[in-house]
């Protein structure tokens, strides 16, 4: 049966979805009204928050006990790909401010032949550079020998660009190894309402490390770089064999995965935080002179972290994202990740998701989408965390499963669709469709919104009962891994109601 014609109405509502999901320099969208917090929830989480000390065990005590990692979900292990890459992964934030350099090792066992391997440096992407960021590539070598990289713009403005491409002396067949080690130097704007940036005593940092663009099956991603607002990345998982960041001894950290101590660091007045991770497709760093809060939900660690003088306690930030754990497990099925890590900064407009990580802006818990911030960026674990995709090719596939997700555990529902014109029916369209001057202003309301009202128009197309367990399927059919629309369409196939819907708007193309 055909659609009925959606209504255009614009509200105050759905324009603020306008970022959802992005530092971006959209800041103004999401001005505070100098409101405080709820009351009742800052005193009770008041006598919790506590700054952290030099040598603080960051997980608030609650480190695991001797034994093998349980890994990110134990649930899906029978799902990791054994082969994924390993990777050792070093910052050095303990020298100036704006200046961060690191260095990388990633072995790699392709599972198709290759005759060279790409990185991408997404920190050069054209919104994060005028914003005053840069990743630079210092020094290569490829299985012990030095290499030149070549580079490509490929969307990036003037920097080296977004990729990278290291030949190889010879072809590798597929379960071949290789190692590349990497030398790397970060350029930080301050201030910046971005997902890398740095302020007084504060330092964020995150997919800010040349990252392998492998794709089993497709192989190499080089979709490029728009200058569109919105996540563009795509990686398999990798192990993270070390995560090692070198701060001033009086900054604390926030990581990636299981921390594993703090120790001296190289010179004098400096120390080394080391996290590791079993199985995650991005890394996202927090440091500075920090509050911290630690909670704990059926074997899941919840670090929050921030500066000092925030809008809202960092407990309660950590209650919020407890409780938005346990709503959206009950729909989705079992939380991907033992600790969690929330940073809380100021310059940030409105969160970014990463694998076990999230960054929030500072908001108080009386703004008017705080909780569907807060259920979204959550949601995000297992969307695009847990069951992988191209953020730039398929955007949908992350940001309108993780839209329809919010709304359904705040039990609200979309706004009526406004502004659309272009992507009307467009929801599988790329972010460079969507970088175009006729769909630019579309992104948000053509990918979230319209996104979240299709997936609430197929539940009812297949019944709530068969869709919750089809959303099901395609989560376990797809975890630790990089989906695509056709898997959707697999993975829903028992119901062609709700594939019919999808196809209507334009989910598969």
């Amino acid at each position: 049966m055909p659609r009925t014609h959606r209504h255009r109405a614009v509200t105050a509502a759905a324009a603020l979805v306008l970022v959802l999901g992005a530092c971006s320099g959209e800041s103004g969208a999401f001005d505070e009204s100098g409101g405080s917090g709820d009351p009742a929830d800052e005193a009770a989480a008041g006598d919790r928050e506590r700054p952290a000390r030099p040598d603080d065990d960051p997980t608030g005590g609650a480190q695991p006990r001797a034994g093998p990692d349980p890994g990110p979900s134990t649930v899906f292990a029978n799902r990791l790909w054994t082969e994924r890459p390993v990777v050792d992964l070093t910052f050095d934030l303990s020298g100036d401010p704006g200046t961060v350099t690191g260095s990388e090792t990633v072995v790699f066992r392709p599972d198709r032949r290759i005759c060279e391997v790409v990185f991408r440096q997404w920190t050069n992407k054209p919104e994060t550079v005028r914003l005053g960021n840069e990743s630079t590539i210092t020094g290569a070598r490829v299985d012990g020998r030095r290499v030149d990289p070549e580079f490509e713009a490929l969307g990036s403005p003037a920097t080296q660009g977004s990729l990278a491409r290291f030949p190889l002396p010879s072809c590798l067949g597929q379960g071949d190894r290789v190692t590349v080690d990497l030398r790397f130097k970060l350029t930080l704007g301050r201030s910046t309402p971005e997902r890398v940036g740095y302020s007084k005593d504060l330092v964020w940092l995150a997919t800010a490390f040349p990252l392998l663009a492998w794709e089993r099956g497709p192989g190499w991603a080089e979709n490029p770089v728009v200058d569109q607002i919105g996540e563009m990345t795509t990686s398999e998982e990798f192990r993270l064999d070390s995560l090692r960041v070198v701060v001033p001894r009086k900054y604390a950290v926030l990581g990636t995965g299981r921390h594993r101590g703090r120790e001296a660091g190289p010179t004098q007045g400096t120390a080394v935080e080391t996290f590791t991770a079993e199985s995650v497709r991005d890394v996202a760093v927090t440091a500075g002179v920090l509050n911290t809060v630690t909670r704990r939900l059926d074997g899941v660690r919840v670090h929050v972290g921030g500066p000092r003088g925030l809008k809202t306690r960092l407990g309660v930030w950590a209650d919020r994202n407890i409780r938005a754990i346990k709503r959206l497990q009950a729909l989705l099925g079992p939380f991907p990740y033992r600790d969690l890590w929330v940073s809380v900064l100021p310059d940030c407009p409105t969160g970014i998701e990463f694998p076990g990580a999230i960054q929030y802006g500072d908001f108080t818990t009386n703004h008017r989408i705080y909780d569907k911030l807060v259920a979204h960026e959550v949601a995000h674990m297992w969307f695009y965390g847990l069951v992988g995709n191209n953020q730039g090719v398929n955007p949908w596939l992350d940001e309108s499963f993780t839209s329809w997700a919010d709304y359904t555990v705040n039990e609200t529902r979309p706004p009526p669709l406004a502004g659309l014109d272009a992507a009307e029916d467009e929801v599988g369209r790329s972010l460079q469709w969507y970088a175009q001057p006729d769909t630019r202003d579309e992104y948000a309301w053509g990918v979230y919104e319209q996104g979240a009202a299709m997936l609430f128009q197929a539940r009812r197309a297949a019944g709530p009962g068969v869709f919750n367990r089809l959303i099901r399927r395609y989560i376990r059919r797809n975890a630790h891994s990089v989906a695509t629309p056709a898997d959707v369409r697999r993975a829903f196939s028992g119901s062609p109601q709700a594939i019919r819907v999808l196809r209507e708007y334009g989910a598969f193309r």
